[in-house]
């Protein structure tokens, strides 16, 4: 029986799209160069593990960033969450699933910055618990994250449902026994279905 939903942030319940960002700010050629060396460098994912800085980060492809743009590149690296605003349908299903009686938790790959932004994603106040990768040095989907979930907060891993818009992270889940659901579409009419055929919600 599921009693806890795990929810991924990015993508779930905020909007993280770099491409749509950059593309809409920036002219083509700049927004290529941004996303190859900056939001799909592996330095971001170093970021989110928490073993490197925005700043640091910055100064190891200040070479490689045009510089008209990189003042405003190292803003955004400092800080993203400006970009990424809530869904407001995911605040409302969160206190659906509240009411209804689930746990719910957060499983994020993301930085240390989380802690400070937290606040502008209103559906969080009602979580009873909150991993975060940069804080355990850890990433998804390593299977070290997942057990540190339910390590944390005392869960078994048969009991909840993980829903995160990777697929990998995903099949992540279910090697150490947390079944989920890949929310890539963004669909919530979809996510819903799927929860309804295994018996999650009436």
């Amino acid at each position: 029986m599921i009693k806890n939903i795990v929810f991924d942030m990015g993508g779930v319940l905020i909007d993280y799209n770099p491409e749509k960002t950059l593309y809409g700010m920036f002219d083509k050629e700049i927004a290529d160069i941004l996303l190859k060396e900056v939001f799909r460098n592996p330095l971001w994912s170093d970021k989110d593990r928490g073993i490197i800085m925005p700043d640091e980060i910055m100064e190891k492809v200040r070479d490689r960033i045009p510089e008209s743009v990189y003042d405003k590149t190292c803003e955004m690296v400092d800080n993203f969450y400006p970009y990424m605003p809530p869904f407001e349908k995911m605040e409302g299903f969160v206190r659906m699933l509240k009411e209804k009686g689930f746990g719910i938790y957060l499983l994020s790959n993301a930085s240390h910055d989380f802690h400070e932004r937290r606040k502008g994603i209103p559906a969080l106040a009602m979580f009873d618990g909150v991993i975060v990768s940069a804080d355990h040095k850890l990433l998804k989907p390593e299977k070290e994250i997942y057990e540190k979930l339910y390590d944390t907060f005392g869960l078994r891993p048969e009991e909840c449902f993980f829903i995160d818009d990777v697929a990998a992270n995903i099949e992540g889940a279910a090697a150490t026994g947390m079944q989920g659901h890949c929310y890539h579409h963004g669909n919530l009419e979809i996510l819903i279905e799927d929860m309804k055929e295994r018996k999650i919600l009436d």
